[in-house]
């Protein structure tokens, strides 16, 4: 092999082995370009989001030249939109929760996913809920000499209270406690319910007046084996009241000898039950009130002529045995739907009932007459009172 021969095959060599590490390493950046972008637009596809509930907030899609297509996949009842854009969203804050949101720009997906969170208790909420604190909690339990309640209690997140959206309480459940006596509820700007489901056996008066948003209260027994939950019981007041709807009381002593209603012009569902003393009731003038329970009371008589919505009505066990129910603007379809539930001893009188049609009526001995019925159709924070009928 000649020298010029030697010199041409080294040469060929040296640019086939050059152009080998040429191509190696552009395809290894290749790949590795490859890798980072999916990387980088799995990055990007889904974003966090996080929002205040009431609070505003523009949402930005990706740049591109391409128009974005906004969506709500989940969630749409927690946000509005204000206004969509070429490239952004406008949303407000509604409802705490979780909300998906998905910004289409041609095949590109951009997938947002928004938190809304509950606003902090309001300041003036706050006040008021520490003076109830430190007048009914703390007070009386330093009176009983012990230190189940204390002033660096963490009160605010108490389960007992539901704070809504927007940084109101929304409503009280208080457990069973026989640490106070006495109960003078703040006015609190958007209270919806107050009440116990396990009893207060040292309560004697429980003052929820000028609370003009409260709509539910409930005094109620889910212990079935204690009849005496409300013993001490004396008092009740809801006048100012002007929004309450729903009235539940059971198992009162013979202390709680009247209730005062008369101020209750939206009352539509009223619960009387096991209440032994009770002997004065003053119902409201207005014709609001659908459902009726009154059951082992110590009333002589209960004038109910003048509601003439009444479609469910549970009475029994009380000192009266006669009863009117006013059916003069029912239709027929109204009297089929109606649920009467009576003991035997009461006579029952149905005044101006279309066409002589009478509603039928189950009757029960006074045992059975506790069995199942619980007393209308609220939700109460963890709780529902289930709908009796």
């Amino acid at each position: 092999m000649s020298m010029r021969l030697k010199k041409l095959l080294v040469l060929s060599l040296s640019v086939s082995l050059a152009l080998t590490d040429i191509f190696t390493a552009v395809g290894m950046r290749s790949v590795t370009a490859a890798v980072s972008k999916t990387k980088q637009v799995k990055g990007k596809n889904v974003k966090k989001v996080k929002v205040m509930v009431a609070q505003k907030k523009t949402i930005k899609a990706p740049k591109s030249e391409k128009k974005a297509v906004w969506s709500i996949l989940s969630g749409k009842q927690n946000i509005s939109v204000i206004k969509k854009g070429k490239g952004e969203i406008k949303i407000k804050a509604q409802k705490s929760g979780s909300v998906k949101l998905q910004a289409r720009q041609g095949k590109k997906k951009t997938i947002y996913n928004i938190t809304v969170k509950k606003q902090a208790p309001k300041k003036s909420e706050v006040k008021q809920l520490t003076k109830f604190y430190k007048e009914c909690f703390i007070k009386s339990s330093k009176e009983m000499g012990n230190n189940w309640y204390a002033d660096g209690d963490d009160f605010l997140h108490d389960k007992w209270i539901e704070w809504d959206d927007y940084g109101y309480i929304r409503g009280m459940s208080l457990e069973s406690t026989d640490t106070f006596t006495e109960i003078d509820l703040p006015r609190f700007k958007k209270i919806k319910y107050f009440g116990s489901f396990w009893g207060m056996s040292k309560l004697k008066k429980l003052d929820l007046g000028n609370n003009p948003t409260l709509e539910c209260v409930f005094l109620k027994n889910v212990n079935v084996e204690d009849d005496t939950i409300f013993e001490n019981l004396k008092e009740v007041n809801v006048s100012k009241c002007k929004n309450l709807r729903v009235i539940d009381i059971e198992q009162a002593g013979e202390k709680f000898t009247e209730l005062d209603l008369s101020s209750n012009d939206k009352l539509n569902s009223l619960g009387l039950e096991g209440l032994r003393g009770l002997k004065q009731l003053k119902m409201p003038e207005t014709d609001n009130l659908k459902e009726l329970v009154v059951k082992e009371t110590a009333l002589e008589s209960l004038d109910i002529e003048k509601y003439t919505k009444l479609d469910k009505v549970c009475v029994g066990g009380n000192q009266f045995n006669t009863l009117k129910i006013n059916m003069e603007q029912k239709t027929e379809k109204d009297i089929e739907n109606m649920y009467l539930l009576f003991d035997n001893n009461l006579k029952v009188d149905f005044i101006s009932s279309k066409n002589g049609i009478v509603p039928n009526i189950k009757r029960l001995d006074n045992h059975d007459l506790w069995a199942g019925i619980v007393f209308s159709n609220y939700v109460v924070t963890d709780y529902e009172i289930p709908e009796c009928w």
